[in-house]
């Protein structure tokens, strides 16, 4: 199971605490208040998916993302978030409205036995894998939710590209860890990529490369390694597009986001 050193939610709570102490409440963004919220919701599972049911809340990936929305107020609308449905994970607007993002437990099962059966270099446990790409996952989801609720400028046409940059940005920004977990995800799609049936090997390179060029921008020295497998000049243009899209997504939330 991923845990960080000081988590997510201890770090929160510190903070707050201090804000607290200082000014007797806790500190806000400019202008901001809070208003949407994303609710999760674990359907019960079916006897083949209790164990990834289980993993999945004893992980507490999904509360750790809704904090975060809650305390960076980065959602117009409440937004649900479903573990258990037969398809996903995808963002959809139910019949009445409301919005919700859909993810099958059979994710995180399927994703852990991809990386269980493909072994490589400096491979960590399939069980943490499989929940660093569930990470990345809901934010991803997220992303697609916050382009729909709110007036992003963001085309059809380049939704799937930008919400991948968002969920990258997101796990940098908010988690000591965050371009580990980051990197899990671009290890999936590079798996994935070579598997049999897949359904498109030529976009899913194109988002390993795309999540490693954002984790190499970020840090270039710590990330050095990742730019043998990157596009020639990949050492000047991934730390301009990741300054570049970490400020498009700051001016969207209105507020700023930690490096």
């Amino acid at each position: 199971m991923f845990r960080r050193t000081l988590s997510y939610r201890q770090h929160a709570f510190l903070l707050a605490a201090f804000c607290t102490l200082l000014l007797g409440a806790t500190l806000l963004p400019s202008g901001a208040t809070a208003k949407g919220r994303l609710l999760v919701v674990y359907d019960y599972p079916e006897p083949e998916d209790i164990q990834a049911a289980r993993s999945i809340r004893q992980s507490e990936v999904a509360e750790e993302v809704a904090e975060i929305v809650a305390d960076w107020n980065l959602l117009d609308t409440d937004v649900t978030v479903r573990f258990g449905t037969q398809i996903g994970p995808h963002f959809t607007v139910l019949n009445n409205g409301a919005p919700e993002i859909q993810i099958p437990y059979s994710f995180y099962s399927a994703t852990r036995d991809l990386f269980a059966a493909r072994s490589f270099v400096d491979q960590v446990s399939p069980e943490l894998s499989a929940l660093n790409t569930l990470h990345h996952a809901l934010y991803h989801e997220l992303g697609h939710a916050v382009i729909y609720t709110k007036q992003t400028g963001i085309s059809e046409q380049i939704e799937e590209q930008a919400v991948d940059e968002l969920a990258t940005i997101m796990l940098i920004s908010a988690y000591d860890e965050g371009a580990t977990i980051a990197a899990s995800a671009a290890k999936a799609f590079q798996l994935l990529s070579t598997e049999p049936d897949t359904v498109d090997a030529r976009n899913d390179i194109r988002r390993v490369q795309a999540i490693s060029c954002l984790i190499y921008g970020s840090d270039p020295q710590k990330n050095a390694d990742l730019l043998e497998d990157l596009p020639t000049n990949s050492d000047s243009l991934c730390p301009a597009r990741f300054i570049s899209y970490h400020k498009q997504w700051e001016k969207i939330f209105n507020i700023p986001l930690p490096d």
